[in-house]
């Protein structure tokens, strides 16, 4: 018999030494304890496992008001991207299951300066449920750029940071696209509007999606455009707030 010295959680080591948990179903025990923690996302709640509204499709401005109504807060940028680094295999594998079918339209806009490369972007838009977040930053125009080449851009990196909230290294996202997607780093495409296209139509949600068997990073979608899947994020302990004026 070989044994293994491993660390546990406090409250799973006084879980096991209160009940007095066998040996046999040690593993099981920390193994249930790591999977609820993952489905727990970093900006706050536990991610639905499925789609919503029995895998409805809707715009970004259709899912909104059904996510208020719901309680719930719709699903972010950061949140999909969170689940490309702790998501449990069940469900990122999920996650690339709303991709193939429908793509996932998140809660995080893009509103783009008509004069200039800036764009707002505004994580949990038009929630009720939890307070938006806002930050602006210079928003290259890429139309179908491979990953690693926004990557290498000092632009680039900032643009996919505020829009993924993340401080990572682009090695690490690269990592986490990749992992979230199942796709290679050359398969990885970002999309945003040119500059005629933002004066045109400012107002963009940030939507992900694999066709032509690459995976898609888009902040050119229009907000009442393309009808996709969605999902919400369970904040029950949040306090109501007011709706931020558009």
């Amino acid at each position: 018999m070989v044994y293994i010295k491993i660390n546990v959680p406090q409250e799973v080591a006084e879980g096991i030494r209160a009940s007095r948990v066998s040996s046999r179903n040690l593993a099981a025990l920390i193994k249930t304890y790591y999977t609820s923690q993952q489905i727990t996302s970093a900006q706050g709640g536990v991610i639905d496992s499925v789609p919503a509204d029995n895998g409805a499709v809707r715009t970004q401005e259709g899912w909104i008001p059904y996510f208020n109504q719901q309680r719930k807060r719709m699903i972010s940028a950061p949140d999909v991207y969170w689940i490309g680094q702790n998501g449990t295999p069940e469900l990122v594998q999920s996650i690339r299951d709303d991709f193939e079918k429908s793509w996932l339209v998140t809660s995080t806009r893009e509103t783009y300066n008509p004069n200039t490369l800036d764009a707002r972007i505004t994580h949990n838009h038009g929630s009720t449920i939890v307070q938006p977040t806002k930050k602006t930053v210079l928003v290259p125009v890429y139309h179908q750029a491979l990953l690693d080449d926004v990557l290498k851009e000092e632009d680039g990196v900032a643009y996919l940071r505020i829009k993924l909230g993340t401080n990572d290294s682009p090695e690490k996202i690269r990592e986490t696209l990749t992992a979230l997607s199942g796709k290679s780093a050359n398969l990885i495409y970002v999309w945003t509007p040119d500059q005629k296209s933002r004066a045109n139509y400012p107002k963009r949600a940030a939507v992900f999606g694999f066709d032509d068997d690459g995976f898609h990073v888009i902040g050119d979608d229009g907000v009442d455009g393309n009808d996709c899947l969605s999902r919400g994020v369970d904040v029950k302990s949040a306090k109501p707030t007011r709706k931020t004026k558009k």
